[in-house]
């Protein structure tokens, strides 16, 4: 599969119709799995892409799914590490900036 890249890589927009019935079973399995229809709808066509040429209907076993849903676990594991140690360098450089000292609780034991 291609390298996985940032929203700001991707400059090409693909606009497709579905049914209400498979936007609905889309947007129910990305939800099932964590992500939004639209990543889940790009990791269906890269999968999509890199796979073997074959028909649909063969590729449907076992261990299509189970690539596709590790490729999204680690997709999705990716993007909320990146997103905790953003989070947590700018929690770090607020500490710094307003020079706050960790705080100290007294034990209220006798």
């Amino acid at each position: 599969m291609p390298s996985t890249t940032t929203g700001a890589d991707r400059t090409k927009v693909l606009s497709v119709r579905l049914t209400d019935e498979e936007f609905e079973a889309l947007t129910a399995r990305a939800v099932e799995i964590g992500v939004g229809p639209s990543t889940l709808a790009r990791t269906f066509i890269r999968q999509g892409l890199v796979g073997p040429a074959t028909s649909p209907t063969s590729r449907r076993g076992p261990a299509h799914g189970s690539t596709l849903e590790e490729d999204l676990r680690a997709m999705v594991a990716a993007h909320t590490r990146d997103r905790l140690e953003s989070r947590v360098a700018a929690l770090e450089r607020w500490v710094r900036d307003h020079d706050v000292s960790p705080v100290r609780h007294e034990s209220s034991a006798p």
